[in-house]
């Protein structure tokens, strides 16, 4: 007996439920069923039906021998037990020499003219390739066991896992231009005394000028991205006078601009160059996270903007004289220094050129163009659910990513998953209807039936046929399948 597969959306194992149906021969009159269903029960497909025979007309010298089967897509043929009906003369001749072409039938005795009807059950070992078969009841009424030849019957096509069938719509993102990123650091260089100029030999601006060149080239030698702008921020450090102060951090920043610019030969217009005159926010977050004396009264005075900059630095200086002399020697070096910043964007590439960046630098790409990417690829394929699940990780917070990611885990029955996503997924009627989705096959019926029908009424078209699906659902689950 072989297990049933996991399927690529699969909550549960169900049953079908076929509607009354009927076989016929010419002459014979027919065979009705009531009430038939075949589903998989633990490593089996029962086969459940009543024969009513009514309406046959068989004569005491005449058979019919009905025979329940299952028929793969590649011709696979799987029998249930058949049903041999037999008129008067015909079941005396069964009693006594049985059947050779139907040694495993169950035999039935017809009496034209009266009511009678047969509850059957059956079951067959459970094979993969029943999944997507159809059922047909053959008749055969010469007794020639050549079913298929005689009257193959009318197919119904096994529908085991409504939930297989659902359709799921995702939401297509703004378009918008592509991500430009940022990568940012500082240098601490060294400038002579209340001086301006840069010099690349000084102390430690050969190493503090490298940081800067080599950020600035890895972007740079990228083919794929363009260079957009470079910023500049000079500080100064809170001792000394303000205008001073401005006059420094101005200068200073000008002249690592003019520097970087020329080693490079970038023009003037990708830079932006600005300036802080005293760094206190720097000054106030060391303080912050130290355990000198005094800490708090210290900071109460750096935060105090009612005094002035100069004041201010001044009344530390002579309020608490040990703690600035240590400030001035550990922590106001650290305050002279260049935030540089360097943007840049993917250059104009295709669709699957783009695709290519997708596992090696991902922030390149806007949302919309992982979504063209993803559009490469057939739907539910690996590549397709890869971009998904890549683009809500950069976009973890954009309500678009969300509502994809969680349709590519719906479809791959991760369920938690699916609801993590689509607690941020917004209000768009297409998130609506995933959310949907997800409680149908959680089996919270009512609560699908209500989002399902909200996105119909939304005008999302996959709603309707999810609605059919999730009836079937329900039918199966009143049942007990």
């Amino acid at each position: 007996m072989r297990k049933h597969l996991l399927y690529y959306i699969c909550v549960l194992c169900c049953a079908t439920m076929l509607p009354c149906t009927v076989a016929q021969a010419q002459g014979l009159g027919r065979v009705l069923r009531q009430g038939t269903s075949c589903c998989p029960s633990g490593n089996d497909i029962v086969l459940k039906t009543t024969f009513v025979f009514d309406s046959l007309r068989l004569g005491a010298n005449r058979q019919m021998v009905v025979m329940p089967l299952l028929e793969g897509a590649d011709g696979q043929i799987a029998t249930f037990h058949p049903v041999m009906v037999n008129g008067r003369r015909q079941h005396i001749y069964y009693q006594r020499n049985g059947s050779k072409r139907y040694p495993d039938a169950i035999e039935v005795k017809h009496t034209d003219g009266k009511s009678q009807s047969m509850a059957y059950i059956d079951s067959l070992p459970y094979e993969a390739w029943m999944d997507g078969a159809v059922l047909r009841f053959a008749t055969d009424t010469c007794g020639c066991g050549n079913l298929l030849g005689s009257n193959p019957g009318e197919e119904h096509v096994l529908d085991f896992h409504p939930e297989r069938g659902i359709s799921l719509a995702f939401l297509a993102p703004v378009a918008g231009p592509d991500p430009v990123i940022s990568i940012t650091g500082k240098a601490y260089l060294d400038y002579p005394v209340n001086r301006t100029e840069l010099y690349p030999d000084y102390r430690n601006n050969p190493r503090e000028l490298q940081k800067i060149i080599e950020t600035i080239d890895k972007v740079r030698n990228d083919s794929n991205v363009t260079i957009t702008g470079i910023g500049i921020h000079g500080y100064a450090s809170p001792e000394g006078s303000w205008d001073n102060n401005v006059r420094l951090s101005i200068g200073r920043a000008a002249t690592l601009k003019n520097y970087v610019g020329q080693l490079r030969h970038f023009d003037d217009s990708l830079f932006t160059v600005s300036n802080t005159p005293e760094d206190w926010d720097g000054l106030d977050s060391l303080l912050a996270t130290s355990n000198m004396d005094n800490r708090d009264e210290i900071l109460a005075v750096v935060r105090d903007r009612s005094l002035e900059p100069d004041p201010r630095n001044e009344k530390i200086r002579r309020t608490w004289p040990v703690q600035y002399k240590f400030m001035l020697e550990t922590w106001y070096p650290a305050l002279r220094h260049s935030d540089y910043t360097v943007q840049y964007k993917i250059r104009t590439m295709s669709d699957r050129q783009a695709a290519k960046l997708l596992r090696t630098q991902p922030q390149l790409l806007s949302l919309n163009k992982m979504f063209r990417i993803a559009n490469l690829y057939e739907l539910g394929s690996d590549e397709f659910n890869e971009v998904f699940d890549i683009a809500v990780r950069i976009y973890s917070d954009d309500p678009t990513a969300n509502m994809n990611a969680a349709n590519v885990a719906l479809q791959r029955g991760l369920l938690d998953q699916a609801a993590t996503y689509l607690a941020k997924a917004g209000d768009s009627p297409q998130a609506i209807h995933s959310r949907g989705v997800l409680a149908m096959l959680q089996k919270r019926f009512d609560e699908a039936a209500t989002l399902l029908e909200s996105a119909r009424l939304a005008g999302i078209e996959e709603a309707e046929a999810n609605l059919a699906i999730l009836a079937r659902m329900r039918e199966l689950h009143n049942n007990g399948l």
